[in-house]
C-alpha cells in the first residue's frame, strides 16, 4: 500500500513538473511573440524618424552638393548591401509567411518543372515576372536571398533610369540637383522600401523600374520605346502596373501613332501567353471582390461582415467606382489646367499624376497589400520635395504611410488576419481587442495620409512647369545659362 502511495506521489510530482515546464514554455513563446510584434511595430516608426533626420540633413546642408551626393551614394550601398547580407546569411531561414516564401518560390519551382501557368498552378502575375526572377533564384541556390537580390536589382534599374531622366532635365533647366538629392533622401531610408523591397524581396518595385525606364525614353523623344516599356510593365510585374499608365500621357504630348506601335510588344506577349495558359484574364477575376487590410472597405467591417453584400456582381464593382470618380475628376482638372496654359506636359506632371492615382488606389481599392507601397515611394518622394510646394509636411506623410503599413501588417498578422474587425471585438480577448484598436488607428492614419498625399500629387501635377519653380544653386550645372535665360 505504501508503495502505491509513494508511486502515486511520484507521478503527481512528475506531472506537476511537466505542467510547470509546459507553462514556462508557453510563457516564453508568448513573450517572444509579443517582443517580436513590438519590434515590428516600433522598428518602422523609429526608422521613419531616422529617415526624417537624414532628409533634414540633406535639406539644410546641401551646398556644393559633392559631399551630400557622396553621402547619398554611401547610404544607398550600405543600406541595401547590409540588409541583404543579414537576410541572406541569417534571417531568410526564419521567414515562414511572406509571399516570396508562400507563392514566389512554388511558382518558380513550377516554372523549372515545365508546368503551364494558370492551367497547372496559381499564377496571378505578369507573364514575364517569374522568368525574369528565375536567374537570381538559381544563382543563390533556390533561396529567398535570390528573390530579394532580384528586387534590389530592379530597384537599382529604377533609380538608374530616374537619375538619367533627372540629369537630362537638369540640362534643360527643368530640375535642380538639390531637388533630386532631397527626393532621394526621403526615398532611400524610408521603412517600406527597406523592409518590403530589400529585406523581403517583394516585386512591387519592378513596375517602378518599367515606369522609370519609360519616362527616360519619353523624355529623350523616343516615344515608341517609352510607350512600349510603360505598357510592358503589365507583363513584367502585375496588373497594378496600369496605375503608371496615366503618367505616360502626362510626361510629354501624346503621339497616338507611336502609342499604338508601342502597344504591339505587350499585345504580342499576351497573345502568346493566352495560347500557353488559356486564360490571361485570371488575375483580373481573381482580385475583384477580394479585400485586404488597410483600406476603407476593410475598415467598415468594424460595423459587421459586409463582405457578402459587395462580393457579388454588381456590388463587387463598388471599389472600382469609388476609385474612378475622384480619379476622373482629378484627371479632367489637369486637362483643364493644361488647356488654360497653367500647366504643361512634364516630368513633374507625370510624378504628380502617378502619386495621385496610386494614393486613390490605396484608399478605395478592396485589395491593398501593404507590400504594394514601395511602388508609390519614389514618385511620392519627388512630389513631397517639389519646389512647387511651399511647406514640407508632405515628407512626414510619406514616412508615416511607410511606417504604419508595416506596423499595421504586423498587427493584422498577429491577430490571424481576421476578415471582419467586429468579430475580434465581440469574441476576442482583451489583448486582441487592444491590438484591433491599434490596427484601426493605423488604418485611419494611413487613410488620412493617402488622402492628403493624393491632393499634393494633384497640386504638383497642375502647377506651373518645373523651370518656373526651380532655384538652382551656384554649384548646379547650367546655373549661369539658366540665370541668363530668366533675366
Amino acid at each position: 500500500m505504501s508503495r502505491e502511495i509513494a508511486g502515486d506521489t511520484l507521478l503527481r510530482k512528475d506531472s506537476r513538473e511537466r505542467i510547470s515546464r509546459d507553462t514556462g514554455r508557453h510563457r516564453i513563446v508568448f513573450f517572444d511573440s509579443l517582443t517580436l510584434l513590438f519590434a515590428r511595430i516600433a522598428a518602422p516608426l523609429a526608422a521613419s524618424v531616422l529617415a526624417y533626420l537624414f532628409w533634414c540633413h540633406i535639406e539644410n546642408r546641401y551646398e556644393s552638393g559633392k559631399r551630400e551626393d557622396a553621402l547619398l551614394l554611401v547610404t544607398y550601398i550600405a543600406s541595401r548591401l547590409g540588409l541583404w547580407l543579414i537576410f541572406a546569411a541569417y534571417m531568410q531561414n526564419y521567414v515562414t509567411g511572406s509571399d516570396p516564401r508562400l507563392y514566389y518560390t512554388p511558382a518558380l519551382e513550377h516554372v523549372l518543372a515545365g508546368d503551364i501557368p494558370t492551367r497547372d498552378f496559381y499564377y496571378p502575375w505578369g507573364p514575364l515576372l517569374m522568368p525574369s526572377m528565375l536567374p537570381f533564384y538559381l544563382l543563390l541556390g533556390r533561396s529567398l536571398a535570390g528573390i530579394s537580390l532580384f528586387a534590389i536589382m530592379a530597384e537599382a534599374v529604377a533609380l538608374g533610369f530616374f537619375l538619367r531622366s533627372t540629369s537630362l532635365l537638369e540640362q534643360r533647366g527643368e530640375i535642380s540637383r538639390s531637388w533630386v538629392a532631397k527626393a532621394l533622401a526621403v526615398y532611400l531610408l524610408n521603412p517600406a522600401t527597406l523592409y518590403w523591397t530589400v529585406f523581403q524581396g517583394y516585386h512591387s518595385i519592378v513596375q517602378t523600374a518599367y515606369s522609370m525606364a519609360a519616362m527616360y525614353f519619353l523624355l529623350r523623344g523616343k516615344h515608341t520605346t517609352g510607350y512600349a516599356l510603360g505598357l510592358c510593365g503589365l507583363a513584367g510585374a502585375k496588373l497594378l502596373a496600369v496605375l503608371d499608365w496615366p503618367a505616360l500621357l502626362a510626361a510629354c504630348r501624346p503621339r497616338l501613332a507611336k502609342l499604338l506601335w508601342g502597344a504591339v510588344p505587350a499585345l504580342m506577349i499576351y497573345a502568346v501567353y493566352q495560347v500557353i495558359s488559356g486564360d490571361i484574364f485570371f488575375p483580373v477575376r481573381n482580385h475583384i471582390g477580394q479585400t485586404g487590410e488597410g483600406n476603407f472597405w476593410y475598415l467598415i467591417t468594424l460595423f459587421g461582415d459586409l463582405h457578402s453584400s459587395y462580393s457579388a456582381f454588381p456590388r463587387n464593382l463598388l471599389p472600382i467606382f469609388f476609385f474612378a470618380v475622384p480619379f476622373l475628376v482629378g484627371f479632367f482638372l489637369w486637362l483643364r489646367y493644361l488647356r488654360l496654359g497653367l500647366t504643361s506636359f512634364s516630368f513633374q506632371a507625370a510624378m504628380g499624376i502617378t502619386t495621385f492615382t496610386m494614393s486613390l488606389f490605396f484608399l478605395f481599392s478592396g485589395y491593398t497589400g501593404s507590400y504594394y507601397v514601395p511602388m508609390l515611394m519614389l514618385p511620392a518622394s519627388v512630389v513631397v520635395t517639389s519646389p512647387a510646394l511651399p511647406c514640407r509636411y508632405g515628407v512626414w506623410l510619406v514616412l508615416l504611410i511607410s511606417a504604419f503599413c508595416i506596423a499595421g501588417d504586423a498587427i493584422w498578422a498577429a491577430l490571424g488576419q481576421p476578415a471582419v474587425l467586429l468579430s475580434v471585438f465581440l469574441s476576442g480577448s482583451f489583448g486582441e481587442q487592444l491590438l484591433t484598436s491599434l490596427l484601426i488607428v493605423s488604418i485611419l492614419v494611413r487613410m488620412a495620409c493617402f488622402a492628403r498625399l493624393a491632393l499634393l500629387g494633384l497640386r504638383v501635377a497642375t502647377t506651373q512647369p518645373l523651370a518656373k519653380f526651380v532655384y538652382l544653386l551656384p554649384s548646379d550645372r547650367n546655373y549661369e545659362s539658366i540665370k541668363c535665360m530668366r533675366t
